[in-house]
């Protein structure tokens, strides 16, 4: 029996280095893994879940990777922002959140917490744009600064806290967990412009839909 006579010939070794072999077995590991996930995706929901629970079972779970996962996480958030801004124009994002504003006019009549039938559809569509998300989902009421002087509220806070809650059934009513809801009420205490004229008191009754990027919730 020749010593080694099953390694490759140093004329073979030469045609052939370590590092090409190796590449070449990492692309063949990765097409069948790609093969896999292709074959995973023809199959219907219940075959899914049945692999997952099946390679749970097992303990062959991935582990979480953070990084993959916050990439995953923005960019599913800086989806939903280009979608907001399209369907409402008035979105604010930074680190922390992303703010859309809906003026009253959109939402209520003067001095009332009930939706408009309008309201309604437009909370329908934010409804159908945050639904993917997991994130915590604050709902702000505000208003300007003149005094409630009838009805049923007697601040602008209480009228405030009202709208905020009906917004928030509302979402809920079109699928939205109420675990991922907040309702918020602010009065006048926030303000977005000078409540000196009647352009800024406009822009001051408001309600704003603020998603928290950093804090979602752990559960559904």
């Amino acid at each position: 029996m020749v010593p080694f006579a099953h390694r490759l010939s140093l004329e073979v070794a030469e045609d052939n280095p370590l590092w090409l072999i190796v590449l070449a077995d990492m692309m063949t590991n990765l097409m069948l893994f790609f093969l896999v996930m292709f074959a995973m995706s023809l199959q219907g929901e219940e075959a899914k879940k049945l692999l997952a629970r099946s390679l749970d079972d097992k303990g062959l779970t991935a582990p979480a990777d953070p990084a993959a996962e916050r990439v995953v996480k923005d960019f599913r958030e800086e989806q939903a922002a280009r979608a907001l801004q399209e369907q409402f124009g008035d979105m604010r994002m930074d680190e922390d959140t992303i703010r859309v504003s809906l003026r009253e006019r959109l939402v209520f009549p003067t001095a009332d917490d009930r939706l408009t039938p309008e309201a309604s559809r437009t909370l329908e569509t934010l409804a159908g744009v945050l639904g993917p998300l997991p994130n915590t989902v604050v709902v702000e009421g505000h208003t300007d600064n003149v005094r409630v002087v009838s009805g049923a509220f007697k601040s602008n806070w209480e009228l405030a806290v009202a709208r905020a809650n009906s917004v928030v059934l509302e979402l809920a009513k079109h699928g939205m967990h109420p675990s991922r809801l907040v309702a918020a009420g602010y009065g006048e205490h926030l303000p977005a412009a000078s409540n000196d004229e009647p352009a800024g008191r406009a822009l001051n009754r408001r309600v704003e839909i603020v998603i928290l990027r950093n804090t979602p919730p752990d559960r559904e």
